[in-house]
């Protein structure tokens, strides 16, 4: 085919795709505009953003063009996904929407009908993309992701080319800011390319946008500084844009290769110089231009629903049908004599082979695209029996050591990454290091330790850009982890709602399937934030997960190292989830044997018998490591002051919002019982919001026996020990609110209680005045050896 016969086929499929978009924000009826428009054709409500519906085309229509002319595979980000309307106008004309749905979008009439009355109205298709639209990998529902989880995409798929469209009001969001840097994080040579086009359309909602001000000199400058070739195409240049549009195209496919095939022969490419489109088209092009001498096209104004009004007002369904006939769609089609529409030979010319199209690509459904993990041999790495129940050991270290013996036994199948915008030292992973290194594309100075071209870490201060990476690499079917500081781990809390957003919507899609769990690790945890004080001291994280779906999100908080080992295999195994694993990185008791930690994951709520008496009076719960070593040390403690009390010991490692651990408490309320007793007071120390907890025992019958301890937002620069009393977490609260508790049921009598209230109050001044003399705890807390 010639170049102008290509833009000739262009310019025909843009014309097709935008008067599909048009036709779903407006139409409920004569959806092929047969006939003149009337306001019985109107839906009653017009919702959707048409602004950005015309440049999504654009792209589309020239991503397909790069794909039959190359045969290569392409995913392609709409970052401006409510501009969803254009993305389902591409998936119909290229055949992805009757082949995923043959009964309710056929290829003909019917389909567009379908996907006309069911845009944006109840129980339709939504108002941006989603998962029940093939191809897609990201909801779009929130804009600042599309980029770096292009980048997550592309990580160990060398020939995938994901083409991401960004807006240029998603631009001055931080996430896509941030996401500019992983052109230093991924290597060419084992990995594909990301095409970033950002769209300047010049407006957002109600305002201008940062770029649409911009000269095409300092957007040059710009996003050379960033590291990248900047290509500008823009509308208001003399030359034809869909002409500016096919040469930028061709010359970023033809520098991208360049950097594959000469990094994929050998040589050392430092600082690759990607290619970045920076498209200026108006907001709103082809739409109606003014309408009552108000400008349109090209305007703020075009944002959302331009004339919209047609279901009542002539003028404006007089501008809808100019709109709609300006586009000539009754050229471009015939129908054969099964009803099928038939779209000229140009248009067919871009729409790809089916395997090749956007909406068919393999990668984003899941299934069988997912690389299976092998697992490190547990035995090898736990604590073993030899070791003395009570020893100190490091919990993070032991992750560290299994991910690197995974990485180990991964190393052809390339299915695993540590995605850590903090440093993989400080928390403690450092044992991965022996395995792999840090990924890092620029000068490597010779000082520099653990890093390398093709690291499979990935490490850099953003959080937003490392986490939208571990979207794009998981949902694509890979395995991978992203350890933060608990403190900040709150910085992507939305980014993990709509993640969990993205996970259920597409269970209820039958084309999807599981994809491996995303697993956040909660590491520098605010028990131990003693020397950055109150700024670092923050659990929200935790409590804002477990207020979602039960069954999309887990958190699991182990006691000690052996517990850690199995909840990362077990995290590893899960699928369609987000995981949260919460790990002290310094060291702590190790509790439990391997195969008492194996049997206690199996329910994630077990009674430790080796610490418990038969028939209690009272019950002491540990959920989370540090707060489960003081729990443990108030148990030594109050046996040595009341050595005829009885206890039981609760540890509590997984949590999600229906509840405790795995057990069915809700429809089997009597497991409640069988666990914490009928009748007997409850202290439950908690590692986060006591409210948390206080939330998931709510509707337990019992649950007016629990006294919650956790962290009550109480903190400053401190001792570690003095951060759990300043909480009322700490040993000696723990031995008040026991002895509380044993005073109301009768077993102490009001002499033993204030005996013991004193001593612990008593005990907590000292403590107080020590630290303030010492700076530092005494030894007997620092270096508690707990003993039966």
């Amino acid at each position: 085919m010639s170049h102008q016969q290509e833009i000739v086929s262009l310019k025909k499929f843009v014309r097709a795709t935008n008067f599909l978009a048009t036709s779903q924000i407006y139409l409920k009826q004569n959806v092929l505009h047969k006939r003149a428009l009337a306001h019985a054709d109107i839906k009653p409500r017009l919702l959707g953003h048409w602004g950005t519906c015309p440049g999504i085309n654009f792209v589309y229509a020239n991503v397909n063009r790069l794909i039959t002319k190359h045969n290569r595979s392409f995913v392609y980000l709409v970052g401006p996904g409510h501009g969803f309307p254009a993305v389902q106008a591409n998936l119909f004309m290229e055949g992805s929407l009757s082949h995923f749905y043959p009964d309710t979008i056929p290829y003909n009439e019917d389909g567009i009908t379908d996907i006309c009355q069911k845009f944006s109205a109840a129980y339709g298709y939504p108002s941006h993309a989603n998962p029940e639209a093939p191809g897609q990998i990201l909801e779009g529902g929130e804009l600042g992701y599309s980029l770096s989880v292009a980048w997550g995409a592309v990580l160990d798929n060398p020939d995938l080319i994901a083409a991401c469209l960004i807006g240029d009001g998603e631009s001055e969001t931080g996430p896509l800011a941030a996401s500019w840097y992983a052109n230093r994080l991924v290597s060419p040579k084992n990995n594909g390319a990301v095409l970033p086009i950002v769209h300047i359309n010049g407006y957002k909602i109600s305002g201008p946008t940062r770029m649409g001000r911009m000269s095409h000199e300092e957007l040059d400058l710009e996003f050379r500084g960033l590291g990248y070739h900047p290509i500008i195409v823009d509308d208001e240049l003399e030359q034809d844009v869909y002409e500016q549009m096919t040469a930028a195209m061709d010359l970023s496919y033809e520098m991208i290769n360049d950097i594959q095939t000469r990094a994929r022969a050998g040589e050392d490419v430092v600082k690759p110089r990607w290619p970045v489109i920076l498209m200026r088209t108006a907001k709103g092009w082809t739409g109606t231009s003014e309408y009552n001498g108000k400008k349109l096209e090209g305007n703020c104004e075009s944002h959302q629903v331009i004339v919209n009004k047609c279901a009542t007002d002539k003028g404006h369904l007089d501008a809808l049908n100019t709109w709609l006939a300006s586009y000539k769609f009754n050229e471009l089609y015939s129908i054969n004599e099964q009803g099928e529409l038939i779209f000229d030979k140009d248009i067919q010319s871009l729409i790809p082979p089916k395997e090749l199209s956007c909406g068919r690509q393999h990668l984003s459904y899941g299934g069988e695209v997912v690389r299976a993990l092998t697992n490190p041999d547990l035995e090898k790495l736990a604590y073993g029996p030899e070791t003395p129940r009570g020893q100190r050991g490091l919990s993070m270290f032991k992750m560290g050591e299994w991910m690197r013996d995974a990485f180990k036994l991964n190393r052809d199948q390339r299915n695993l990454r540590i995605f850590c915008p903090d440093e993989t030292y400080s928390n403690q992973l450092q044992a991965v290091f022996e395995e792999t290194d840090r990924a890092w594309q620029w000068p490597i100075e010779s000082w520099d330790e653990d890093m390398s071209r093709d690291g499979r870490v990935i490490e850099l201060l953003s959080e937003n850009l490392l986490f939208g990476m571990l979207h794009g690499y998981t949902v694509t079917g890979r395995h991978a982890m992203f350890p933060t500081y608990e403190a900040f781990s709150q910085v992507v809390s939305s980014m993990a709602d709509q993640y969990c957003k993205y996970v259920y919507a597409s269970q209820g899609v039958h084309f999807r399937k599981p994809v491996p769990a995303c697993n956040v690790v909660l590491s520098s945890l605010l028990e131990r934030q003693d020397h950055n004080g109150y700024s670092h001291q923050n659990p929200s994280f935790l409590g804002a997960m477990l207020e979602k779906h039960p069954k999309i999100i887990s958190a699991y908080l182990p006691a000690d190292g052996n517990s850690t080992l199995v909840y990362t295999e077990r995290a590893y195994a899960d699928r369609d989830k987000l995981n949260i694993l919460v790990a002290g990185k310094k060291d702590l008791p190790q509790w439990l044997t391997l195969d008492e930690a194996r049997q206690q994951a199996k329910d994630g709520v077990m009674v430790w018998d080796f610490a418990s008496d038969e028939n209690p009076d009272v019950v002491l719960v540990g959920c989370g490591d540090y707060v489960t070593q003081e729990a443990m040390a108030a148990l030594v403690l109050i046996r040595e002051l009341l050595p005829r009390v009885r206890i039981r010991f609760v540890s509590v490692t997984e949590l999600t919002s229906s509840g405790l651990g795995s057990l069915d408490f809700q429809s089997k309320p009597w497991l409640m019982d069988e666990v914490f007793t009928a009748d007997k007071g409850v202290v439950f120390n908690y590692h986060g919001y006591p409210n948390t907890i206080k939330k998931l025992v709510f509707d337990y019958k019992g649950s007016d026996r629990f006294r919650i301890k956790g962290y009550e937002e109480e903190g400053s620069t401190t001792t570690p020990f003095d951060m759990g009393v300043r909480n009322g977490t700490s040993r000696y609260h723990l031995v008040i609110d026991m002895a509380y508790k044993l005073f109301q049921q009768g077993v102490i009598d009001e002499t033993q209680h204030v005996a013991l209230t004193t001593d612990m109050l008593q005990r907590l001044v000292d403590h107080r005045n020590y630290i303030k003399a010492n700076g530092v705890d005494p030894v007997s807390i620092e270096n508690w050896v707990w003993t039966r």
